[in-house]
């Protein structure tokens, strides 16, 4: 789904979710780019980036802790 579309449609909408999860198992290079998607959402306040379900197995706890840590800094935390 590209929030960002949907975002552009509906303004006021705020959604949880966009991130590929697929992308957390690649390298932090990917995680970035896929948060980086996002960012015309997060900069209005309309969304926090989540995987939907899980994080699959093959996700390293060093991705993993990549994704948090970039996601808390997108999110001016």
């Amino acid at each position: 789904m590209n929030l960002a579309r949907i975002h552009r449609n509906f303004r006021d909408l705020c959604v949880g979710g966009g991130m590929d999860k697929r992308e957390l198992a690649k390298d932090r290079a990917a995680i970035d780019t896929e948060l980086e998607k996002l960012r015309p959402i997060l900069d209005q306040g309309g969304c926090i980036p989540t995987v939907d379900h899980t994080v699959p197995p093959g996700v390293s706890y060093d991705n993993f802790c990549s994704y948090m840590e970039r996601r808390q800094e997108l999110l001016g935390g």
